[in-house]
């Protein structure tokens, strides 16, 4: 493998960082008619991305050659270890940068990155705390169309989900004013979907995977259109059991004028709850979406697009770190 091929590999991860967000919005209408699954892809992709950036940085650092830091013989045989197993057919570059730091940036990244999921996802348990908290001073459980929710005394159209081990379904007084008896039931349904499909859960994988990442484009557009879609999934699953006649009216009065959006709900970490008019917005997609769905056929090109470039990224991570892998598995032996 030449330089010229590490090139176009590192032009593919730049186009789909760059190109990514089109090609999702453009996938659009085919995955709202799967968004379960179209989340875990998303999710995916990222991966994907995320791991053939660090293996071909990992390979990068088999190419040059610049000042030792250990001495003798022992820097011989790592320079030739790395270099026999760099999938990089080409000379050594000679760098003023030694060959371990080159080697250490990935590692640092990745610790580095773990360090701001630990810290997101703390802050985000934090939060979850700091809402059941306020939720609870005025809350009382009970059973609502089959549903255990906490009702608040609050005259606000208020619905969301907490994760079930924390309050799960919570309901205001002024929703029960709002709607009527099948729209209860959709909106029930809808927010129990939540915590079903383990919304909560997939949330936050991807505040972990995104973090300071979301600086790239293809991260910040994931991590837009996964929340959209998850309430989309938990739409799918309302209108099954309570019809969409009762869904679709429901938004409708929740997404009126006077109805909450996320700044009437308690203040909370981004997806530490989740409820029908909240981060994911309405928009006329979604409630057309219950309507009408979209052709799917436009959308065919931008998903296959998407797919041929991460499962070309994934294979190419895949050939670039098997003989790492090997030669962490055998070893270098080191002349005595």
């Amino acid at each position: 493998m030449t330089l010229t091929l590490f090139a176009l590999l590192s032009l593919a991860l730049g186009l789909l960082a760059l190109a990514g967000p089109r090609l999702v919005r453009w996938s659009s209408p085919l995955l709202m008619r799967a968004p379960r699954l179209a989340s875990g892809l998303l999710l995916g992709a990222l991966a994907v991305w995320s791991t053939a950036a660090v293996v071909l940085s990992v390979a990068l650092a088999g190419l040059p050659s610049g000042p030792r830091l250990l001495a003798g013989s022992a820097a011989d045989v790592c320079q030739r270890c790395l270099a026999a197993a760099s999938p990089f057919s080409a000379a050594p570059v000679e760098l003023p940068v030694p060959m371990a730091a080159l080697l250490l940036l990935p590692l640092v990244g990745t610790v580095l990155m773990g360090a701001a999921a630990a810290r997101g996802l703390l802050r985000r348990a934090r939060s979850i705390r700091a809402v059941l908290a306020e939720v609870r001073t005025s809350a009382v459980r009970t059973v609502l169309a089959g549903h255990r929710v906490l009702l608040v005394p609050d005259p606000t159209p208020l619905a969301f989900a907490l994760p079930r081990r924390r309050g799960g379904i919570v309901v205001s007084h002024g929703l029960l004013d709002s709607l009527g008896a099948d729209e209860l039931s959709a909106v029930l349904e809808h927010e129990a979907a939540h915590l079903s499909q383990h919304h909560h859960a997939l949330l936050a994988v991807l505040e972990a995977m995104v973090g300071p990442l979301r600086v790239i484009p293809l991260f910040d557009a994931v991590a837009t259109t996964v929340p959209h879609l998850l309430e989309i999934a938990a739409d799918d699953a309302s209108r099954h059991r309570s019809g969409t006649p009762a869904l679709a009216s429901a938004l409708l009065i929740l997404g009126g004028s006077g109805a909450p959006g996320a700044s009437t709900a308690p203040a909370a970490a981004p997806g530490a709850l989740l409820h029908m008019t909240g981060s994911a917005g309405l928009g006329t997609d979604r409630i057309g979406h219950l309507v009408s769905p979209a052709a799917a056929r436009s959308a065919l090109v931008p998903v296959m697009t998407l797919s041929a470039l991460l499962a070309a990224l994934l294979g190419v991570a895949a050939a670039v770190i098997a003989p790492y892998a090997v030669l962490l598995w055998n070893g270098c032996p080191l002349p005595l």
